[in-house]
């Protein structure tokens, strides 16, 4: 005799009940993080009125894509992409990064995902760090080498870019400081440094 207490199946539909509201994210949706407020380390939300980051770090979209575009809105995340000691908090400075510390644990640095780019092309460089190499062959990298100088450390990003490799940042500064006057040059051209893993 057949079974009448269980309810029966249903078979799936072929069709759902309601269609679904479409969702374009415009690329990978990454974490809100703290948003709107800074993140715990001060990394910024990103702003959306910018325009799409997705869209103006992508070198293939032909019409929104910039390298100097990508670069200035993806100034505030630099410290999420490395790892120079910070100082301790209320604690001594010796021994650690206190002019460009990283941020990698902030909530908000994966709304930046997207500057990859941008860090990459800042590392391409012949030979030491301060020689960057940003001009290349596509509509995309819109800066000239003249843009950007060889020592830029009065600019606060090319700082954070030149020094975040060291972790005493101290001995660094004090090498790289004539009459009062601190140069990268100093430092990087210096082949006695090219193995400091400070």
């Amino acid at each position: 005799p057949q079974d009448t207490t269980s309810a029966p199946t249903l078979a799936p539909s072929a069709q759902p009940s309601s269609q679904p509201t479409p969702v374009n994210y415009f690329g990978y949706k990454y974490d809100d993080g703290n948003c709107p407020d800074a993140g715990s380390f001060g990394v910024p939300c990103y702003d959306n009125s910018q325009g799409r980051i997705s869209e103006i770090c992508d070198k293939y979209n032909h019409e929104k894509g910039s390298f100097r575009k990508c670069l200035e809105v993806c100034t505030p995340s630099f410290c999420c992409i490395h790892d120079a000691l910070p100082p301790p908090e209320n604690g001594p400075t010796t021994g650690t990064n206190y002019i460009t510390p990283h941020c990698n644990q902030d909530e908000n640095c994966p709304q930046y995902t997207y500057c990859y780019i941008i860090w990459w092309k800042l590392h391409d460089t012949i030979g030491p760090a301060v020689y960057l190499r940003i001009e290349q062959d596509d509509d995309f990298y819109d800066m000239e080498a003249e843009d950007i100088q060889e020592d830029q450390t009065g600019d606060a990003l090319f700082t954070q870019v030149l020094l975040h490799h060291f972790d005493d940042v101290a001995q660094v500064i004090l090498n790289g400081t004539v009459d009062g006057e601190f140069s990268a040059k100093r430092v990087f051209d210096n082949r006695g440094w090219w193995d400091f893993v400070g």
